[in-house]
Formats: C-alpha cells, structure tokens, sequence
C-alpha cells in the first residue's frame, strides 16, 4: 500500500506533518479533511525512500528502551493524559530515531482509529505479542496502566537477566581475544625472526619449532584462505542456525550441555514462566497465557512444551499434569502450580518461581566465571609455554654448541 507524506493545518491552527498509508491520494485526503484538518500538500512517497524507513525501523531496539517507554506509558495513562497525546509525547522523548519512528506509527495507528493491541500487533518486530494481549485484556475492561506497569516490570527484569550474563562473560572472552591476538604475534613476527637467526647459525631445531614455524607461514602467506575459511564456516553455521532443523538441534543441545545448560534452562525456563504470571495477574486465560508466553521462550525446545502443554489444558487437563506431561518443567515449577491451583493464586506462586531461578542463575553464572578464569590462564600458560619451549630448545642448542 503507497505510503504519503501530508502537510495540514489542524483545527487549532498549527502546521502538522504525517505519513498516512492508503489506495489513494483521494482517500488520503478525504481522511484528513474527515480529521477537521485542512490539506496543504500530499506527497506519495517513493518505494526507495519507503524501504529506507522501513528499514530503520526494523531496525534493534534496547530491551530498556522498550521497558522504560511502556513505564511513562503507565505513568501518563495513570495521570490522565489521552493515549493519543501520550504516545505523541513518548515519540518525542526517546532517543532512538528507530523507536521514534515506531512510536509515531504507533500514535498514528490509534489516531487514526485502531486499538492500542492492533496498533501494537501491527509491529511485531518492536513490540512483543506479550504487550498485544495486556492491551486487549485492557481495552476489555481492564486498567491500563496497570498491564503496562506490570509489562514494563517483565521487560525490566529480563533486560536485568540479559545484562548479568552478558556482564559476567565479557571477561571471559576479552581474555580469549587477546589470547589469540598475543598468540599470532608469536607465531607470525617473533617466531620467523628467532627462525633465520637459527639457520644462520646452523641450529638444529626441533619438530615443535618447525610446527609453529609451518603455522606462522600459512598465517602470513595464505591468511586469505584462512579468512575465506573462517567467512564459510560462519555463514554454513549461521545458515544452519536459522533453519528450523538447526535451531531444534541448537536449542537441545544448549539446554542438555554440560555446566551452562542449566543456566540456560532457568534463565529461559524463568523469562517464559514470568511471562505467564504477567499475563495471568492481568486477567488473560491460561490457554492464552500459554499461547503468547511461547514465544518469549527463544527455543524451540520449550515452545512447544508450551504449546503441547496449551493443547492440554484446552482439552481440561490441569496446567500441572500438562507441564508434567511434556517432561521439561522441573519438579519445583510442578509443585508450586499445583499449588497454585489448589489455591488460586497461580501467579504469585510463579512469580516465586521466577525469583528463584533468577537468584540461582546468578550464584551460578558467578560461580562459572570464577572457574573460566583459572581455565582460560592454565590453557593461556599452556599455549604460550609450548611457544616458548620451542624457541629456548634452539637457543639452548645454539649455547651448547658455541661451549
């Protein structure tokens, strides 16, 4: 549908300035005019410079960005402000010219007639299907500000989890990338200079030597093939990554892995689980929470649990024998919505859940820094001790010859 650039007078007699999408320059018009406004200028705009905005505004948006716009949303809609106005004022407030955009949409959709939760369906890649329902249990009879509170506190605290792990594993891995930027430079610069003053001396040097010094060549004169090498194993892997079949295969196996694989199943295991409560404290059925909560999950894996455990529970079956039947909800998360069922405050008793597991995955991933550490020195030690080893041996040769 062509996308037009509008320049009015309002009613009140300011300029303003629009993007509307429609059929028709006539239809643009006769909306505008329906709106009380005056029409000064329509432009359709051409499909280049629509593909550009269009791709601005799928472009990455900060989880806190997101959470702290639905916060002044709850904010201005418990103040009074009408949400048109109030989507208007966050449009202009956020830093992101993305979300900026989105926002504008955003207000643009519900002036122009659309419910808060189609106006927020219409951009599923900015905001989640989990702010589509809150807003429909909202627009059925329920309070605003309350399901954005509640929806800004779920984005809050997983954009918290996401930024204790990322926190704890950039040690880990700035170590790792200076490892191999110090290893290189052995191989490739000081290596080679230590090798011609051994055949100029006439040094016997030993198979280590000669390994790394076969390494160090290919790395300087054949570093194109490595880097082609490297470019095709990233976009095989990527491309397997994004197929259905790869990511099945990744997600088990990053939940059965060895040490992070129960990191990994809380921290999913506690967003998808926190995900429902908000939805449940908010009025939305349990086969809808289900439903929705999916696909927060990330993994393949426990969205279908969830949508197998949906399937059961619209049959009648208990949301505890349905999480029991799908063999992936720890026996903790089974009891307390058993519990939960018992006496109707599923909930808050998920929410227990969720707080747990968050407290568990922190001591945890703490704990696993603390091992990598030591690991990535001993290994660190052992690499550049077998690179020095390689080049003493000669030199030791050399002073046991001139003796």
């Amino acid at each position: 549908m062509p996308l037009y650039s509008c320049r009015t007078i309002l009613p009140s007699g300011s300029l303003g300035e629009s993007k509307i999408e429609a059929e028709s320059e006539a239809l643009v018009r006769s909306m505008i005019q329906g709106k009380g406004e005056i029409v000064l200028k329509v432009r359709e705009l051409d499909s280049d410079s629509t593909g550009r905005a269009a791709g601005r505004s799928r472009g990455r948006h900060s989880p806190e960005d997101i959470a702290s716009a639905f916060r002044q949303m709850s904010i201005l809609s418990r103040a009074g402000i009408p949400l048109v106005e109030a989507l208007s004022g966050l449009a202009e407030n956020v830093k992101s010219e993305s979300l900026r955009q989105a926002f504008n949409r955003l207000a643009g959709d519900v002036s122009h007639g659309s419910a808060l939760s189609e106006a927020f369906a219409a951009q599923p890649n900015v905001y989640p299907a989990l702010a589509v329902d809150m807003a429909k249990v909202a627009e059925a009879g329920g309070d605003l500000s309350k399901s954005l509170a509640r929806l800004a506190d779920h984005l809050e605290k997983a954009a918290e989890t996401r930024r204790k792990i990322k926190s704890a594993l950039a040690y880990p891995i700035v170590v790792v990338c200076i490892s191999i930027c110090a290893i290189l430079a052995l191989v490739t610069f000081i290596l080679p200079r230590f090798m011609r003053l051994f055949k100029t001396m006439g040094v016997k040097v030993p198979w280590t030597t000669n390994m790394l010094m076969a390494f160090g060549n290919l790395l300087v004169t054949r570093w194109y093939a490595f880097v082609l090498l490297t470019a095709l194993a990233v976009y095989l892997l990527r491309r397997y990554a994004r197929s259905e079949r790869g990511k099945r295969h990744l997600d088990a196996l990053l939940l059965k892995a060895p040490i992070i694989g129960d990191i990994a199943t809380k921290v999913i295991l506690s967003r998808t689980l926190a995900s429902v409560s908000t939805l449940l404290a908010s009025g939305v059925p349990m086969v809808q929470a289900l439903e929705t909560s999916s696909s927060a999950a990330d993994n393949l894996i426990v969205k279908a649990a969830l949508l197998d455990a949906k399937e059961r529970v619209a049959e009648g079956t208990s949301t505890s024998q349905a999480f029991k039947a799908t063999d992936l909800f720890p026996a903790l998360v089974l009891q307390m919505v058993a519990c939960g069922e018992k006496t109707g405050d599923v909930p808050a008793l998920l929410e227990h859940v969720c707080a747990m597991y968050e407290q568990e995955t922190d001591v945890k991933v703490k704990a696993l820094t603390s091992v990598i550490e030591p690991i990535l020195i001993v290994g660190l030690g052992l690499v550049v001790g077998f690179i020095a080893i390689s080049v003493i041996l000669p030199i030791y040769s050399l002073v046991g010859g001139v003796k």
